[in-house]
Order: structure tokens, then C-alpha cells, then sequence
């Protein structure tokens, strides 16, 4: 009888579950595949209110394979590149440039350094007052806010001159206008321009006479927004050079207020801050400004060498002693002392230079 105790139950088994599965037949079994519609609007459930909003049966089957699917990557604009070669960058002007004419990267290689050092607008070029078309007609020429006082001037050797730019703060940058400029130039900074001697030392030859200092003030077009941003305009810049004469009567006075500050930045690329009680206005570097003038168009005379300067050259020399030459000549460069840090002349070319 143990032989067909097991056999038995299970065959009473079966019995059972063939009599569950027919009892079911008639009930109302979802079905899903009713579910799987295009349409949008197609019923999700047959009871909306009571479906886990966690888990739901799309209305596309094939939305999921979408959201799964990896992201194809945008189409980009390829850029257009030129069938021939690009040319190498330049090298940094400042760094490259070198007033030695015996230098590989002096003045007569600096169109290879910039090419726009070889244009036909370049400076400084030979001042004559015989050939000069004088102007009789003119506007004034005014320097406003020549007494304002900067909040500090920084000082610096930038290896090829002494630079003095003027950091303002609650005070009125100086503004150039009248004469040949047709808008309002804003202050940037100055520097100089010298020789090994007494005999050379200026980049503008006047009546074929070369002085041992010219001073640079440089101003740049009030219409745009910074110096960097003028520069690359046409009208951007204006540049008033004067020249200094050697004072007779006495080698060893200190006649100028600024070269006091000179032995603070001999070593190249070193610099200084003079600070609000040591500053000084542009009256005290160059005075009144009622003297004589040559204008032309031309360019700045260092690489980049832009042809967007006009340019006003006076004819009425300032004051300097050789005990302050001789502070400008202990200055170093990269190479050496920082001497005869001048351009030679360039070609005319055709233009016309006027005097105010």
C-alpha cells in the first residue's frame, strides 16, 4: 500500500488544478496587447485613479527604446579651412624686436618681425620747415585737465624705454583736441626715446638736427573704449612728440620732476609705483603747449608699427641736463644699456605734412 501513497496524491493533484483552471475561464483578463496603440489618446488603464504611477504601460512601445537609444551628436558647421598652408604665428613683437642694427631683429628686419613695419605710412620721418605746408587757418590746440593729478603713476622698464602710465581714480583723464584732431584723444601714458651721447637720441629729425631725448605722450580716441581697442582704427591714436635740448648752465641740475624715479627701474622689465603724494601733473612734464607744430599722418615706431597715428611733433625744444641723460643711459635692457632706442627715419612717401 506504501507503493501507491505518493502515486495517488498526485494524480489528485492534477484533478484539482484542471478543475481551478476551468472555474477561471470566464473571467476578464487584461489584455495588453490592446494597450500598444499609435494614438496618443489611447486609454492606458481601465482604472486611471487606481494605477502605481511608478509603473505605466506607454502609449508608443517604442518610446521607451527612444529614451534609451544614445543621443545622436549634433551636427556642427565645420570650419572652412584654405587649401594652402596657414602661415606661423608671429612672435611676440615686444619681445622680438631690437634697435642693434647689427641685430638679426633690428629696424631694417622689422617688417619681417610685423609686415606692417614695411608700410607707407611709417614714422618717425625728417621735419622740414622750408617744405612744410603751413597752416593759417587753425583750431587751437588744448590740453584739458594738464593740472589733474593721478591717483599713482606706474613706473616701468619694459626693456626698450621708461614708461609712465597714469592710473586715475576719482580725477579726469587729460583730453587732447583742436588743431588737426577732429575728436577728443584721452591720455595713456608717456616714454622716451635716447641716445649713447648728446649728439643722437631723438626719432624725429627736425630741420636735420637730431636731439638727445624726444618724449611720446600717448592719447587714444575718446569715441572708443580703450587704448587697445583705438589702436586698430584708423583715427584711434594720437601721438605729441617734443624734444629735449641739453640745459648749458648747469650739467648737474635736476630740472624734471620724473627723472627723480629713474634709478627705481634700471634692471629690464622691473617696475615702480609712485604713489599720490610723489605724483605729479603733465604741466610739470612738458608745460604749456602754446608753441609751433608739425602734423602728418603716420604710425607708431615700435612693432606693430600701426599706421593709425596722427602725429604732433613741437618745434619748441624742453629743458634736460646731462646729469639726467645720464640717469636715462644707466638704464638695461635685455642686452645690454638701453641706449640709442630709436628709429631711424622713414620714407615720406608722398605725404604731406603740415605747420600749425
Amino acid at each position: 500500500m506504501q507503493l501507491f501513497k505518493w502515486p495517488g496524491q498526485l494524480v489528485l493533484l492534477n484533478i484539482l488544478m484542471f478543475m481551478s483552471w476551468r472555474s477561471c475561464r470566464g473571467l476578464n483578463v487584461p489584455d495588453y496587447s490592446s494597450r500598444y496603440q499609435r494614438d496618443p489618446k489611447t486609454v492606458i488603464s481601465t482604472n486611471d485613479a487606481g494605477r502605481n504611477p511608478d509603473f505605466y504601460f506607454p502609449a508608443d512601445p517604442e518610446a521607451d527604446l527612444a529614451e534609451s537609444a544614445p543621443e545622436e551628436p549634433p551636427l556642427l558647421r565645420q570650419k572652412y579651412r584654405p587649401a594652402t598652408s596657414t602661415p606661423s604665428p608671429r612672435p611676440s613683437a615686444a619681445a622680438a624686436f631690437s634697435y642693434n642694427p647689427k641685430d638679426k631683429n633690428g629696424p631694417s628686419n622689422w617688417n619681417r618681425i610685423d609686415a606692417r613695419c614695411g608700410g607707407r605710412y611709417q614714422s618717425p620721418i625728417l621735419l622740414n620747415t622750408s617744405s612744410a605746408l603751413v597752416v593759417n587757418r587753425k583750431r587751437p590746440l588744448r590740453l584739458a585737465g594738464i593740472t589733474n593729478l593721478p591717483d599713482s603713476i606706474r613706473l616701468q622698464n619694459d626693456g626698450h624705454s621708461a614708461k609712465f602710465t597714469y592710473n586715475w581714480r576719482n580725477v579726469e583723464r587729460p583730453v587732447l583736441s583742436g588743431g588737426p584732431l577732429k575728436t577728443k584723444y584721452v591720455f595713456e601714458q608717456f616714454h622716451f626715446h635716447w641716445g649713447s651721447n648728446s649728439s643722437v637720441g631723438s626719432e624725429h629729425v627736425l630741420d636735420q638736427q637730431r636731439y638727445p631725448l624726444e618724449i611720446h605722450l600717448v592719447f587714444y580716441n575718446g569715441l572708443y573704449g580703450s587704448f587697445q581697442e583705438a589702436s586698430n582704427q584708423v583715427d584711434g591714436i594720437a601721438v605729441v612728440g617734443l624734444f629735449y635740448e641739453i640745459y648749458k648752465h648747469s650739467a648737474n641740475e635736476q630740472l624734471n620732476t620724473w627723472t627723480f624715479f629713474l634709478y627705481n627701474v634700471v634692471q629690464p622689465n622691473s617696475e615702480y609705483t609712485i604713489s599720490f603724494i610723489d605724483t605729479f601733473p603733465l604741466y610739470e612734464v612738458i608745460g604749456d603747449i602754446e608753441w609751433p607744430y608739425f602734423s602728418y599722418e603716420g604710425s607708431l615706431t615700435t612693432p606693430p608699427c600701426l599706421e593709425t597715428v596722427t602725429w604732433i611733433v613741437a618745434t619748441k625744444p624742453l629743458l634736460v641736463t646731462e646729469k639726467e641723460m645720464n640717469q636715462f643711459r644707466r638704464l638695461r635692457s635685455a642686452t645690454g644699456l638701453m641706449v640709442n632706442n630709436y628709429r631711424p627715419v622713414q620714407k615720406l612717401n608722398n605725404r604731406r605734412v603740415f605747420l600749425y
